[in-house]
């Protein structure tokens, strides 16, 4: 009698799992190698969540739209999921997860040019390429030190940044670091981080996920707790040269 109420449980438990599964509609911002790259809907970020999501028994529809449309999706329970989200802006009613990943935006030189950045100001003593809308994003020290630069553009497309790096057309990029590694091995064949000086200047931006269902939300940061101690995280990590 005992074995068959443990069996009646064990039934129940995963009927309920199988109950709550479904195809999750979750947006995404546009293509950002190595982050998220649409073609095929894979990129470090992607694989990820993907990952862990499918630990929970769902699977993930991703939307591509601009980046700050997330939040007015997420907020107006139009979606289930939004990546990529700052819990410096509101998404109330929805909540944010606990940080999944980490964005470093860095300045990046070429080794033997003698550059040594310890301060977001010292910047405004060399040529700069920034990410589009760097002005703004990283705050007003950073937009007084370009204004006195000797040369500041700031392009849409990051492989510009990195050509002109590494064709010494700008003594500096402003750039997330992995993004930079991910796209001088496509311009070179092979990384490039050896030959370069990472100036370490701005802080960290983690990033979460929105959720309207705050059970959802619960059950992910457990997941995500688990899945960063797996064999499978690190793989990930190798597979993309992701740099911590």
């Amino acid at each position: 009698m005992a074995l068959l109420n443990v069996f009646l449980v064990l039934l129940f438990v995963v009927g309920s799992d199988y109950a709550r599964a479904k195809r999750l509609d979750v947006t995404v911002g546009w293509t950002k190698p190595p982050y998220v790259i649409e073609q095929g809907d894979t990129g470090f970020e992607l694989e990820l969540v993907r990952a862990i999501f499918k630990q929970m028994g769902h699977q993930l529809n991703f939307i591509y739209l601009p980046f700050g449309r997330s939040y007015d999706l997420v907020k107006l329970g139009k979606v289930d999921v939004g990546m990529t989200l700052s819990s410096k802006l509101d998404i109330s009613p929805a909540k944010f997860s606990e940080p999944y990943i980490i964005y470093q935006n860095v300045a990046i030189s070429l080794k033997g040019r003698g550059i040594s950045i310890k301060e977001i100001s010292e910047l405004q003593r060399y040529s700069i390429v920034g990410f589009q809308n760097a002005n703004f994003i990283l705050g007003e020290q950073y937009s007084k030190a370009v204004q006195s630069s000797p040369f500041y553009v700031e392009l849409p497309e990051q492989k510009k940044q990195v050509e002109m790096l590494l064709k010494g057309r700008t003594d500096v990029v402003v750039m997330d670091v992995n993004i930079f590694n991910y796209l001088s091995k496509e311009f070179l064949g092979k990384s490039h981080m050896a030959n370069v000086d990472v100036h370490k200047i701005f802080p960290t931006n983690p990033y979460r996920l929105g959720f309207l269902d705050d059970g959802l939300r619960l059950e992910f940061d457990r997941h995500w707790q688990k899945f960063r101690n797996t064999e499978q995280y690190q793989l990930l990590l190798q597979q993309y040269d992701f740099l911590q």
